[in-house]
C-alpha cells in the first residue's frame, strides 16, 4: 500500500493519529480499490473486512515510534489479513492449512530452516569469539572501540552468510565469487599506509574468510542432507 499514500499523509497520521483526515482518505482508497479489483459487485464483505482491519493496523502503527520492529509487525499484519481474506473468499483455507502441514512435516523443510538459523546467530557468535583477540589488539591502548557504524559488521556478516547459503542451495556456486569480489572492492584498500590500517584489514579479512568458509561448509552439508532425505 506504499503507492496509495504520500509521505505527507504518513506524517499527518503519526502527528494526529485517529484524528488525521489522511488516515480515512487512505482507508477509503484501499477499500475502494479492493472492491474494484475484486470484480464481484455483489460481494462487499471482503472490501469492508480489508478496510476495517487496515484501519486498525494503521491506527496502531500511527501510535508507534518509527522503528524496524513496528514496520515489520505492520507489514506482516497487512499480509496476513490479505491472506486470510483471500483464503476465506476463495474457500481454500483448508487447502492452505493442509499444504502448510505437509510442508512443515517434511524433514527437508526443517533442515533448511535450521541451516539459516545457524548462519544468523551461532555462526556470528562463533566468529566474534574467534576474532575477539584481534579486536582487543586493535583497541589496545585506546579507550575507543573500532570506528564505524554500530553493529554494522554484525549485519554485514549475517547478510552475506544468508546470501551465500541461498546461492549454494540454488547450486549457484559461481555467484559466490562475485560476492567475494564485490566485498573486497568496498572493504579493502589497495595501499596500506600504516600498521594500524594493516591490522584492521587483516582483522576484517579473517572475519570474512571465516564467515565464508563456515557458510560454504554448512551449505554443502545442507545439500547433502537434502539429497539423503529427498
Amino acid at each position: 500500500m506504499f503507492f496509495l499514500q504520500s509521505k505527507h499523509w504518513i506524517d499527518q497520521r503519526h502527528k494526529h493519529g485517529v484524528r488525521a483526515p489522511q488516515l480515512y482518505y487512505h482507508i477509503g482508497l484501499v477499500g475502494g480499490l479492493t472492491y474494484i479489483f475484486l470484480g464481484d459487485w455483489s460481494h462487499v464483505g471482503l472490501p469492508l473486512f480489508i478496510m476495517i482491519t487496515h484501519f486498525l493496523i494503521d491506527w496502531w502503527k500511527s501510535a508507534q515510534k518509527e522503528s524496524t520492529t513496528a514496520f515489520v509487525v505492520d507489514q506482516t499484519a497487512h499480509l496476513l489479513i490479505l491472506l486470510l481474506g483471500w483464503s476465506v473468499y476463495a474457500n481454500i483455507g483448508t487447502a492452505i492449512i493442509d499444504y502448510a502441514v505437509h510442508i512443515f512435516s517434511k524433514p527437508s523443510t526443517w533442515i533448511i530452516i535450521l541451516s539459516y538459523f545457524m548462519t544468523i546467530r551461532p555462526f556470528g557468535y562463533f566468529i566474534a569469539r574467534v576474532t575477539n583477540r584481534w579486536q582487543q589488539d586493535l583497541t589496545a591502548g585506546d579507550a575507543k572501540k573500532l570506528s564505524g557504524l554500530k553493529k554494522a559488521g554484525m549485519w554485514i556478516g549475517c547478510t552475506e552468510r544468508i546470501i551465500i547459503l541461498t546461492f549454494i542451495l540454488m547450486n549457484q556456486y559461481s555467484a559466490i565469487g562475485f560476492l567475494i569480489a564485490a566485498k573486497s572492492i568496498f572493504r579493502f584498500k589497495s595501499n596500506i599506509d600504516s600498521n594500524q590500517e594493516r591490522k584492521e584489514t587483516e582483522y576484517i579479512l579473517i572475519g570474512t574468510l571465516l564467515s565464508f568458509a563456515l557458510t560454504i561448509g554448512l551449505g554443502i552439508t545442507t545439500n547433502f542432507l537434502l539429497h539423503i532425505w529427498s
